[in-house]
């Protein structure tokens, strides 16, 4: 099948866009909850990585995925966007080597194979 270079930019443009928000769902629902910090700081950015935290308490994580889910959205014109989900709080590293009863260690790496290995 042959592919004009519009259609294939269209078609990287749209997976790039479905994994970064399968792993933005898996992470953001993958993270322990206590006051909702952790999860609320999951955030996307287009091009470069965020830098910044936020002070946002989302323990059900519907609003983070929804703000990530929209700028994700808002670079479908881009050719060849590349994705960041970060989240910058200082402790999520250690959530994520498995300190809370609430999630496995490694549960981020986790959720990325798992989105590897559905595409």
């Amino acid at each position: 099948m042959k592919y004009s270079l519009q259609a294939l930019e269209a078609e990287v443009n749209r997976e790039a866009r479905a994994t970064t928000i399968n792993i933005l769902k898996g992470v953001v629902f993958a993270t322990p909850v206590d006051t909702g910090r952790a999860r609320g700081n999951w955030q996307v950015s287009v091009s470069n990585p965020i830098n910044s935290q936020t002070n946002i308490n989302d323990k059900s994580g519907g609003s983070t995925i929804n703000k990530g889910v929209k700028k994700t959205l808002a670079a479908k014109k881009s050719k060849y966007p590349v994705f960041w989900v970060v989240n910058n709080l200082p402790y999520i590293e250690e959530l994520n080597r498995g300190t809370s009863t609430q999630a496995p260690a490694k549960f981020v790496e986790a959720v990325i194979k798992r989105v590897e290995n559905a595409s």
